[in-house]
């Protein structure tokens, strides 16, 4: 579900990605849930793997979905990745639980000591923060270091979250949408404790990759949000100023799903869709 370099790939070479498994042989018998793994290319061929997050079987989900995820390093290279709820919205909320988290580790699997949860009895002590239906973006803010994560909300609700440590998004004890069959998730839209959305989109636009600009070609842009959506099939320039969103332009719309941004090192902007499945390259005919 997604894949990451090492922030020291150049000298140690390893590859991390995030992948759904199970246990059992049909849909219906296996139990299964997000699993984060590293690795090294070696002569074209995938090497040295190494698992670093998986829960005990017990703790797997069977006829599960919205598994997440996304990775991301920090600065101080740190690895964060989410699992969505699994369609089991209530465990969001339970920290003996994985599903509806964002977590924290070390490139090697193992628990940062400050970790929120580390010395809470029967918490996973990989997590970071709890509440979160479906985090489908993750993005390093390149000057302040925060981490903004886009969200899907269920029907209405997606949502745009910065990340601390041990807080709590909500889900489902609070949301702005409602469930797919139009039945109310919750009446309520923001508790003490909770944190609330720097932005929500409603109706959903099924708010998927984050990526913030950088480099020196979309000069103008720089350090700008973009976001992509799913069912709307478009990119969305924010532009953020004292952490809120102050404005929203659409850049591109009806192309098709967008699955994910990245700014290459030659400054453009890559995005990767589905339906239909290729990758565009976009650049300004000019430097702006």
């Amino acid at each position: 579900m997604d894949i990451a370099l090492d922030p020291n790939y150049s000298n140690n070479g390893w590859v991390y990605f995030a992948f759904s498994y199970t246990n059992g042989d049909t849909a219906k018998e296996a139990s299964g849930m997000t699993k984060i793994v590293r690795g090294k290319i070696v002569d074209h061929q995938w090497t040295n793997e190494q698992t670093l997050f998986e829960v005990p079987d017990s703790l797997n989900v069977t006829g599960g979905n919205r598994w997440g995820c996304r990775l991301l390093f920090d600065k101080e290279g740190y690895l964060y990745f989410s699992i969505g709820d699994m369609a089991r919205a209530m465990d969001s909320q339970d920290r003996a639980k994985p599903s509806g988290k964002v977590f924290r580790i070390n490139t090697d699997g193992s628990i940062p000591k400050d970790n929120p949860y580390v010395e809470k009895k029967g918490a996973l002590p990989a997590i970071f923060t709890i509440g979160n239906r479906n985090v489908q973006g993750i993005a390093l803010h390149p000057v302040t270091g925060e981490i903004w994560a886009t969200e899907h909300g269920p029907m209405g609700g997606d949502e745009l979250n910065i990340l601390k440590k041990g807080a709590n998004y909500g889900w489902p004890l609070v949301t702005y949408g409602v469930d797919y069959s139009g039945d109310i998730v919750s009446k309520e839209t923001r508790r003490t404790g909770m944190e609330q959305p720097i932005v929500q989109w409603t109706p959903s636009i099924a708010v998927c990759p984050a990526e913030f600009v950088t480099g020196n070609l979309f000069s103008k842009w720089k350090n700008n949000l973009l976001v992509g959506a799913l069912a709307f099939e478009e990119i969305r320039r924010l532009v953020i100023e004292n952490n809120k969103v102050t404005k929203q332009e659409i850049i591109l719309k009806g192309v098709g799903r967008v699955r994910d941004l990245k700014i290459g090192a030659d400054g453009a902007l890559y995005v990767l869709l589905n339906n239909p499945d290729m990758v565009l390259r976009i650049s300004p005919e000019k430097k702006i």
